[in-house]
């Protein structure tokens, strides 16, 4: 330790200088009362950089939960049972009753029976009905030819996209709203994914009008219709009959006439393939409406 009086350097523990022979008790006590206050502030540093560090990081938390509150998309998926009509076409009775008949039938089966493959093959019975997509004059001509919108008592499909305050379920797609849409709830496309509806009784159906795809526009730019996908070719079961239709891409309203008259009390939709979107893999339709008698 250096003498504070003469200047000469002592070793650590003399208590007085070996030079001048004064006493270092003092020195020793100051640089003592040095380190304390050295140490304080480095606590007191360490501290403050810690608290600077723990704000930033709660502002990241909430900074990222705000976000994903923020996006329209991100959702929680949820199914609905399959559907049972009252009416069920020959295909789906024929799997309910091998069901009655074996109780014991295995689970995958069951499921197997339930869900269709997306690949599955219709098999159309003899004289199948074919359809035409007409435009919007023939639309005008179909209450004057005594056909009026059918109203569904129920509506199930095996699933949908579920978001808060904003309802994808099947009861959408005949509330006549282009803001509202059906959005499948599955990963991937959707394909094999069906929708089911229910009427009263039994109609002589003629006609459909669907729109396919997100029709939500809030700027005009169509952002939704493009970034989702929408059904290309769709499988129809109306009463007994099945048959596909293959539509075009294009945002516009689609008239199906059927070549003859089906009675039926339910009809089934069931996605065969998909014009993908560019965002999101949802597929989306807008609006389904049936005209019969």
């Amino acid at each position: 330790m250096r003498c504070p009086y003469c200047g000469h350097n002592n070793s650590g523990n003399a208590r007085r200088c070996e030079n001048c022979g004064k006493s270092l008790e003092r020195a020793n006590e100051k640089r003592r009362e040095q380190r304390i206050l050295i140490y304080a502030i480095l606590l007191i540093i360490l501290i403050a950089v810690g608290g600077v560090a723990a704000m930033f990081a709660v502002s990241d938390v909430l900074n990222s939960g705000t976000a994903e509150i923020d996006q329209p998309q991100k959702v929680t998926i949820v199914s609905t049972p399959t559907p049972t009509p009252t009416e069920a076409p020959a295909a789906d009775s024929s799997a309910s009753s091998e069901e009655a008949e074996s109780s014991s039938a295995s689970e995958e089966n069951a499921e197997a029976e339930a869900t269709p493959e997306p690949t599955e093959e219709v098999t159309l019975p003899t004289g199948a009905v074919n359809t035409t997509l007409v435009g919007e004059e023939r639309s005008a001509e179909v209450a004057e030819l005594g056909y009026t919108m059918m109203y569904p008592i129920s509506a199930e499909a095996t699933s949908y996209l579920y978001q808060q305050e904003v309802s994808n379920s099947p009861y959408v797609l005949f509330d006549g709203q282009y803001w509202s849409s059906w959005q499948d709830g599955v990963d991937g496309d959707g394909l094999g994914e069906n929708i089911t509806f229910t009427y009263d009784k039994e109609y002589q159906v003629r006609f459909m009008k669907i729109r396919l795809g997100n029709w939500y526009d809030p700027d005009g730019t169509g952002y939704y219709y493009t970034s989702n996908s929408r059904p290309e070719t769709i499988t129809f079961r109306l009463g007994s009959e099945a048959f596909k239709v293959t539509f075009p891409d294009e945002k516009k309203e689609f008239w199906v006439e059927l070549s003859r008259d089906v009675p039926a009390s339910y009809v089934n939709l069931t996605i065969d393939s998909v014009y993908k979107g560019t965002e999101w893999d949802d597929t989306c339709i807008n609006e389904v409406e049936l005209y019969g008698k």
